[in-house]
């Protein structure tokens, strides 16, 4: 039996099929181009599960979805993407009347968390913070080994944490927000204070072939020497451990994982993260807690694949 796992991005919607030991037997992915509308989205993504059905047929057996945003887990519903700009879209229903395949529908830092807790950590840490570090900041909990959604279906909203009282404007509205420091639009933004000739910075540090003013590029520079880029990005873990260490005095995890296109730069940032979490006037929390960094870029999608199969063979 297999199941297919879907992660909706701000830039990028991935699809995978897993096995139930989580092996990827594919993997699909299409721009998101959120501004065309949810209909439409929904459509285009009706029609990539039909592609893999006819590759796969009855041994696909579920759907299981992560989506960037607030949402509500019982009905399917995206409530509020900040990254998408989208209120209150059925997901789950109608994909399952294009499909006929059951959906469970979760954020998508609920689903990288499951996909920590089953294939990172093969279920031997019960008590797993997971951040999501791309585009703006998730995260999601897995407390005594269950996923954990609160009273509303809204836990973990760790990117919309203020820490930085009336201090940088986030996509959600607010200011002073965790995502409005340390997520790829606010680098790169505090990147361009800083840096004079992006031109040239673009010339000497993108990836070939992508020539982007990206976090890649940021890293690239950081790796070379650049003073400026290895300052942004000793500023990002600064903000990144402040933000971590209130939610690890919360919630006293076992594991924290740190996972997405962010995490790529953990060289660069990870010292000034640990020096904010070292400096805490409480230190237990801080003895027992491991800090992990996950190389899979696909975690989300692996953990919406097997949440869904388990959901749907129980």
């Amino acid at each position: 039996m297999l199941g297919i796992g879907i992660d909706i991005g701000g830039t990028n919607t991935k699809l995978v099929v897993v096995n139930r030991a989580g092996k990827p037997l594919t993997h699909e992915r299409f721009k998101t181009e959120s501004s065309k509308g949810a209909g439409y989205f929904i459509k285009r993504l009706g029609a990539a599960v039909e592609e893999l059905r006819r590759d796969y047929g009855r041994q696909l057996v579920s759907i299981g979805i992560g989506a960037a945003g607030d949402v509500d887990p019982e009905r399917g519903v995206l409530r509020f993407s900040p990254n998408l700009g989208w209120r209150n879209v059925k997901i789950a229903g109608p994909l399952e009347k294009l499909t006929g395949l059951p959906c469970s529908m979760e954020n998508d830092a609920n689903m990288a968390a499951w996909g920590a807790y089953e294939i990172e950590l093969r279920r031997k840490s019960g008590n797993i913070l997971a951040l999501t570090l791309g585009t703006g900041i998730g995260s999601g909990l897995i407390l005594d080994g269950k996923l954990y959604h609160g009273a509303t279906g809204s836990a973990g909203e760790a990117g919309h944490l203020k820490i930085v009282p009336d201090g940088r404007q986030c996509h959600c509205g607010g200011r002073g927000c965790l995502e409005a420091y340390c997520g790829s639009y606010a680098i790169l933004a505090r990147a361009r204070e800083l840096i004079r000739n992006e031109a040239a910075f673009i010339r000497k540090f993108a990836q070939p072939g992508r020539e982007k003013f990206n976090t890649i590029c940021l890293t690239n520079a950081a790796a070379a020497g650049h003073a400026m880029a290895r300052r942004v990005w000793a500023e990002t873990g600064t903000f990144l451990g402040r933000g971590l260490a209130g939610l690890i005095l919360v919630l006293n995890p076992d594991c924290v994982v740190l996972t997405g296109g962010v995490s790529r730069a953990r060289r660069w940032f990870l010292p000034a993260m640990r020096r904010e979490l070292e400096c805490q006037q409480i230190k237990t929390p801080f003895t027992k807690v491991r800090i992990r960094i996950s190389d899979d870029a696909d975690l989300g999608s692996h953990g919406a694949a097997l949440f869904g199969l388990e959901k749907a063979l129980k």
